[in-house]
């Protein structure tokens, strides 16, 4: 499974490259009326798989090219050992954690959100199923991550609101103006490519 294109809420204009408010970029994004907000991280798209007893780490396509350091760091987190361990009670025949790597030396001012490389989590893929965010939260315990804040569920004018004010870092050990919100549909709904319908939105938009 690709990494999930996660579109801006608006068109942008073809000019200026400014978002047109209003203009949604999607149909659906018009039919949903409740949205699930997490904190957007600046970072490094990251997919981490396990299949046929294999762990890879991937970009957001499958030639991006991973630091280095975020890579080594990655490879200590998630081991085989680690995901037979967490996954023992129904032994998946694929798993894909979808999440972002983050940290000093990764995207600029990155060490604002932690002095070395890491990895957050947001959402899990197994054999065909997303999982739900309880699920989400509980296997990033099980493996010792943490996942992105989770802002409330909110209608898209609570979520201009929200990111116009200039909300702070939930994740950020220093004082940061967070880089803006992913919102996915309550309840799901998936396009018709089988990704989630969801949208990004950031603080910079509005300035």
């Amino acid at each position: 499974m690709k990494y999930p294109k996660i579109n801006t809420l608006w068109k942008r204009d073809e000019k200026t490259h400014k978002i047109v408010d209003g203009d949604f970029s999607r149909p659906e994004f018009e039919n949903i009326k409740g949205w699930h907000v997490t904190e957007k991280i600046d970072g490094a798209n990251i997919r981490v798989k396990c299949e046929n007893s294999v762990v890879k780490f991937d970009g957001r396509t499958d030639e991006a090219q991973i630091p280095t350091h975020l890579y080594e760091a990655l490879s200590k987190m998630f081991t085989l050992a680690e995901f037979e361990t967490v996954f023992s009670d129904t032994a998946p025949k694929k798993v894909i954690l979808y999440g972002e790597g983050y940290g000093a030396r990764i995207q600029k001012g990155g060490g604002a959100y932690r002095s070395d490389a890491g990895f957050i989590l947001f959402d899990v893929w197994v054999d065909g199923w997303w999982l739900q965010r309880d699920a989400v939260e509980d296997i990033a315990k099980k493996f010792g991550i943490d996942t992105v804040p989770l802002l409330g569920i909110m209608t898209y004018d609570q979520i201009v609101d929200y990111v116009k004010a200039n909300p702070e870092s939930l994740v950020a050990k220093d004082t940061k103006i967070m880089e803006g919100v992913v919102a996915r549909s309550h309840p799901l709904v998936l396009f018709r490519d089988g990704t989630p319908v969801m949208f990004k939105l950031k603080v910079r938009d509005f300035l």
